[in-house]
Order: structure tokens, then sequence, then C-alpha cells
């Protein structure tokens, strides 16, 4: 009897063992998956931006607000700070160079100028009606949620979206 419970509880703990690996294989593998498309246009992104003269990728950036564009920051062999942009929908790719337009670390600068108590959360660079932008992820003290984005071209608030 006590030979049978245990066996019983043996067979029992061998079972749950094998469903939670194969949950645990089973979000390995969605998470994977759902990841493959970002890391497919991040590898595309590199490629294209060795046709260019930036030479060093210092960070990569997704946005999609409307379009999706991937884009990368860094620096061209002679040091010089450049942003490319890739639009994958439209097959067309941007490159500016640090003259061109504005910087993330001025637009984080104007964001928090204008918005002392809301604290930023991301800041992406992409395309949004048919120019480039950047794109402020800020979150209020009541944890509601706060978009804006601003041209890259010269740093102007293009749009605010509050409280979400």
């Amino acid at each position: 009897m006590l030979n049978e419970r245990v066996k019983n509880f043996l067979q029992y703990l061998a079972w749950l063992f094998f469903f939670l690996f194969l949950l645990y294989a089973g979000t390995v593998a969605v998470v994977a998956r759902a990841a493959k498309p970002y890391s497919q246009q991040k590898e595309k992104v590199a490629k294209l931006v060795k046709q260019t003269s930036m030479k060093q990728i210092d960070k990569y950036y997704h946005l999609s607000r409307g379009v999706k564009s991937y884009s990368a920051s860094g620096k061209t062999s002679k040091g010089k700070a450049a942003y490319f942009i890739y639009l994958p929908g439209k097959h067309k790719a941007y490159y500016y160079s640090a003259s061109d337009g504005v910087s993330e670390s001025t637009v984080k600068s104007s964001f928090q100028k204008s918005y002392p108590k809301k604290a930023i959360k991301e800041v992406n660079l992409g395309w949004y009606q048919k120019q480039a932008v950047w794109e402020v992820t800020a979150v209020n003290a009541d944890g509601s949620y706060c978009y804006a984005i601003y041209k890259f071209k010269d740093g102007q608030l293009l749009s605010l979206v509050d409280k979400l």
C-alpha cells in the first residue's frame, strides 16, 4: 500500500515536471518567435549602415507610428555623429549627419525643461508624417503614459499625447 502511494506520487511528480517543461519550452519558443522580426530588422539596418559613412553603431531604435521604422545612431570614421532610418515597408532608407537635425540628448533636455514632472522612460528615432522624428515616452506621477514627438530637423514639438 505504501509502495503504491509512493509510486503514484513519483509518477505524479514526473508528469508535473514534464508539463512544466513543456510550458517553459513553449513560452521560450513564443518569445523567440516574437522577437525574431525585430532582430532581423536590426541585422538589416546594420547591413545597410555599412554602405554609408557611418562606421560605428551606438544605439538601435524602433518606432511604429503608422509607418514602421528601424533606426540607428552612431559615428562616422571621422568621429562625427550620424543617424540612419530604414522603412522596411517602403524599402527606403535615410541617412542624416548630426548637423541635419537635433540629437537625442537635445530632445531629452527640451522635454525635461517643458515637462519637469514627467519621467522619461525611453527615446526613439523614427519616421512620422513623412519626416524623421524623435519620440519621447514618459511616465506621469500617476503612472499614466505620455508620448511626445519632436521633429528631427529642428527639435520642434510635433505632437503630444498625455494621460494614456
